[in-house]
């Protein structure tokens, strides 16, 4: 990935980025974002005892999303089975059929409904849904049908029972379809020629009262074949065509939800160019840096380009806020922050001012590179194998940052930067320093909604699984094209944050459902369920992207998912 000499992103602490809108800076005493009155408690998420039973399944391709739907439209299938098989045994009182033959449909129905029964109950689990039990239940059905047919008249309208579940099995993509259709077709054939060649009696109760030629009976058993088999295409034909409209739909999702990522992003580029120029300090020195172009401007502040030994970017605290305590804090905090982690990961620290300088400063390395922001708006999405080196660095800095004692809090696209190869985590401008406690920020929401964690938005206490959230929320913007959440304004946002999840990422790319468990964990309401390190959550992203994520974590995102599911396409 070739470098780009472009500024440095370099956001103000106070800063929440609305979708759509250029970034507003607002004043660092009312940083406060109300929270949206939620209408329920979310449902903490507990691992315990929770994968062993729960059903989970995933949907990544159009193909099974039909998968999923065909599981819940069998065991209606199966409903409407028993309920026929009743009423052919509701008639039997009312007829006059050979014993032999009622003893069959009833031997024949029985077992049907037993069968059927066992496998209405273990479809509840989509798992158990494959194709050796449709073809045992496919088949089964097929033959006590054929034995319901001969009860009531192999050519009446009795065989219109198989055409309706020819039609409903030709829409699966299982082998148990062609079986079901040979099976039909044999038995109608076998049932056919021993009528027809007066081998065996017409049982029917239906059956015609006039005897028919041998001529008639031979293209009423056509007739049945023909209707079998056009039952059998038209269920096959409108598989297909499902298949193509889901399809449809899943890539007009995807290029919409990739635009809008990118129109906002282009908004916040846009405004951020237009910071750039001259300032009040051009020209002066400050800690033995000359300063010159302003690169980067903050409701406190000003980044200035500096020449020096090495060049430096030098945040500059504006001389009407200096005396603010709060805000003079604030900016002390960053700079003792970004000191404190030491990672080829994070940006470097220089120099930094005495507390009582008539002008704070804080100098840092000079990056020439290209921010994960500018280069999403470029492209749209990243890569598989960028996205795990983005986050195999990126985690390895956070990691740093926690040994460190140090949560960022405010990880976004905006402030990762990639020089060469390395990418580099900035602005630790609202970093919470664990051993120095959460006052300066105490009662409001900091940060920006789309990467926030759950406990955040709710302004509870943050660690470094915040940040963990924000990487994962980061990963899915990279490898999806779109943001995981989103909204109309930032209580919206901030709403989805807490309470529901994203879509499926195997629902906008073509990746492993592994990747689906492994974002479910990153992005988990509850911080005890998501990953424990930086080190951690990359190296599973390693593994679900080529599909070899470890059983105790394939457990982990499957309950995850159970207890907060994903929004689907609609």
């Amino acid at each position: 990935m070739a470098p780009d000499h472009r500024r440095p992103e370099t956001g103000d602490p106070t800063r929440i980025d609305h979708p759509g809108e250029p970034p507003t800076e607002v004043d660092a005493q009312a940083t406060v974002v109300e929270r949206p009155q939620p209408t329920h408690t979310p449902t903490p998420v507990s691992l315990s005892g929770v994968a062993s039973q729960t059903p989970s399944f995933s949907i990544t391709t159009a193909a099974q999303a039909l998968e999923n739907e065909e599981v819940q439209r069998t065991r209606v299938f199966i409903r409407l089975g028993w309920l026929a098989s009743l009423a052919g045994l509701g008639a039997i009182p009312f007829v006059d059929s050979p014993r032999w033959m009622v003893t069959a449909l009833i031997i024949a129905l029985g077992i049907g409904m037993l069968v059927s029964f066992y496998y209405h109950q273990a479809f509840r689990d989509p798992r158990r849904f494959g194709p050796r039990p449709l073809f045992v239940l496919g088949v089964m059905s097929t033959i006590n049908t054929h034995v319901a047919i001969l009860f009531f008249g192999a050519f009446t309208l009795a065989p219109i029972l198989i055409v309706m579940g020819l039609h409903f099995i030709g829409r699966s993509d299982l082998p148990a379809r062609r079986a079901v259709w040979v099976t039909s077709a044999a038995c109608h054939a076998t049932i056919a020629v021993l009528l027809i060649t007066g081998v065996a009696p017409d049982p029917g109760i239906f059956a015609t009262a006039r005897p028919l030629t041998t001529v008639h009976y031979m293209f009423g058993a056509l007739y049945v074949q023909a209707v079998y088999a056009l039952a059998y295409v038209t269920g096959k034909s409108q598989r297909l065509v499902s298949l193509r409209s889901i399809e449809q739909l899943q890539r007009a999702t995807r290029v919409a939800s990739q635009r809008a990522a990118l129109l906002d992003e282009l908004r916040l580029d846009l405004a951020r160019a237009q910071q750039a120029g001259a300032g009040r300090l051009t020209d002066q020195t400050l800690g033995g840096y000359k300063l010159g172009a302003v690169i980067g401007r903050g409701a406190y502040g000003e980044v200035y380009e500096a020449s020096g030994d090495p060049p430096a970017a030098v945040k500059v605290l504006h001389f009407e806020h200096g005396a603010d305590p709060m805000v003079l804090a604030r900016f002390l905090r960053e700079a003792l922050a970004t000191a404190a982690v030491a990672s080829p990961h994070v940006v470097r620290v220089l120099a930094t001012s005495e507390p009582d300088a008539p002008t704070p400063f804080l100098a840092m390395e000079r990056l020439h590179g290209v921010t994960l922001a500018d280069l999403l708006r470029r492209v749209g999405k990243l890569a598989i194998g960028e996205a795990v080196g983005l986050v195999e660095q990126v985690g390895a800095g956070l990691d740093a940052a926690r040994v460190a004692g140090v949560v960022h809090r405010d990880l976004k696209p905006q402030n990762l930067m990639v020089v060469g190869t390395t990418w580099k985590i900035m602005d630790f401008g609202v970093a919470s320093l664990v051993d120095q406690g959460n006052t300066l920020t105490a009662g409001g929401i900091v940060g920006t909604p789309q990467f926030m964690a759950p406990e955040q938005a709710r302004s509870e206490k943050v660690d470094h699984r915040t940040d963990l959230h924000a990487l994962g929320a980061i990963a899915y913007r990279a490898l999806t094209g779109r943001n995981a959440y989103g909204g109309t304004d930032v209580p919206a946002i901030l709403y989805a944050v807490v309470h529901t999840m994203p879509l499926r990422p195997s629902a906008l790319v073509p990746v492993h459902p592994d990747v689906d468990r492994w974002a479910a964990i990153a992005l988990a309401k509850d911080p005890a369920a998501r990953f424990g390190s930086g080190g951690e959550l990359a190296d599973a992203f390693a593994l679900a992207v080529r599909g070899e994520l470890a059983p105790s974590d394939r457990a982990r995102g499957d309950a995850v998912i159970w207890q907060t599911p994903w929004q689907e396409l609609t």
